[in-house]
């Protein structure tokens, strides 16, 4: 009997290589092994009392029933709430789609909008997932790389478009490098999409969990009003620490895009889950000081990190301006990350995500969002295994 073949489409699809690194660091510690996750991309931080208080008080109403395919009313007016408070910008429902985390709001964009051979640029480094999203939905990732540092300039990213570009993604401020594009970045973003009658997609993720007194460049403050070119994803996952809810959400002033987004979602999820859009509606409007706590956190670990990182000689550091990530250079000890990363698993029990996931090698992203012990205890063991590896003292 002939074996059965799965489709070209997951013969070429890879793993996920953050979803890997914590499933493999999952393992070592119910195994008993005193591992150190460096490599999460999620807060160590509690939910949101109001989060809290709305899943509780959904569930005893024994009302948990299937909602609007594109999301709830609440949950989309607290979103055109967040977006005219932080954006500036007045959209109605119609201009919103909900999703089952922003993931999937991406993915919807890409179904959407991309023709089998469409080119969708992104600059490296990048968020693990895009090429293959962008694959799956039949495009062309196309990756511009920095000839300097870890930013490409608007030039260089201009240069990347060609008759064959459907979209420019962007995200800022950047997973795995922490790292903000300046305002006259987004503003020539922006301006290019729109003369070259493309899309931008921002990925707005990250967008207020910022240090040093700095903030995100508003795309919005740069769009010509009735713009059809920019969307805008994000969700509750970061900002708030509530990955487990799984809500995302894309905002648009293209109507028609919402639409056939919502269509790809109604054809493959059917809707979100009620519980989450209720926790999701009530972190929105709720007290946001949870943001600003989890941001002086962040902060104090950030330079903890830095400081630990700044004891092992020739790692290469820019020192994260957002998110919880830190993309630090060790190519002095091995150019091939995934190498470096195993040997740091293997012999340091640290897990760590190789900068090759990433689009960059030689780079190792480590994440400041554990607690201050495990940072520290993690970079001294990696400042070890380095010692080790290299045979003789780093300090």
């Amino acid at each position: 009997m002939s074996q059965l073949t799965l489709s070209k489409r997951a013969q070429t699809i890879g793993d996920s290589p953050t979803l890997k690194i914590n499933a493999l660091a999952r393992a070592l510690k119910q195994a008993g092994k005193p591992l150190i996750h460096l490599g999460g991309g999620e807060p160590v931080f509690p939910a949101p009392l109001a989060a809290v208080d709305a899943i509780i008080e959904k569930a005893r109403s024994r009302r948990i029933k299937y909602t609007p395919s594109s999301g709830t009313p609440e949950l989309k007016a607290a979103v055109a709430t967040y977006t005219e408070k932080y954006y500036g910008k007045k959209v109605t429902a119609e201009n919103i789609i909900i999703s089952a985390g922003a993931k999937q709001a991406l993915f919807n964009f890409l179904l959407a909008a991309v023709e089998p051979g469409d080119e969708v640029i992104f600059p490296a480094p990048y968020w693990v997932s895009y090429p293959e999203m962008v694959k799956l939905a039949g495009g062309t990732p196309v990756v511009v790389r920095p000839s300097k540092g870890l930013q490409i300039t608007p030039a260089e990213l201009a240069a990347a478009v060609t008759d064959k570009t459907k979209a420019i993604l962007l995200n800022s401020p950047n997973n795995p490098s922490g790292l903000i594009f300046d305002a006259d970045f987004i503003r020539a973003a922006v301006q290019l999409a729109e003369q070259k009658n493309i899309f931008l997609l921002m990925d707005d993720i990250y967008h207020q969990l910022v240090f040093d007194g700095k903030t995100c460049p508003n795309p919005c403050a740069y769009s010509t009003p009735g713009s059809q070119n920019l969307v805008i994803v994000n969700g509750v996952s970061k900002v708030y620490g509530l990955t487990g809810l799984r809500i995302g959400r894309a905002v648009s002033e293209n109507r028609a895009l919402i639409r056939a987004m919502g269509r790809m979602q109604a054809q493959s999820t059917s809707c979100n889950c009620d519980l989450s859009e209720a926790a999701a509606t009530a972190a929105l409007l709720g007290n946001q000081q949870c943001i600003a706590d989890l941001c002086a956190l962040l902060e104090q670990n950030r330079n903890t990190l830095l400081a630990e990182l700044k004891q092992i000689p020739h790692v290469a550091v820019h020192t994260p301006q957002a998110t919880f990530y830190c993309f630090a250079d060790f190519s002095h000890y091995n150019a091939n990350s995934a190498e470096l990363a195993q040997f740091l698993l293997e012999k340091a029990l640290v897990a760590v995500v190789p900068g090759s996931a990433f689009g960059m090698d030689g780079y190792l992203r480590i994440s400041f969002c554990a607690d201050k012990e495990s940072i520290v205890q993690g970079v001294q063991r990696i400042k070890q295994a380095l010692e080790n590896l290299s045979g003789k003292e780093t300090n």
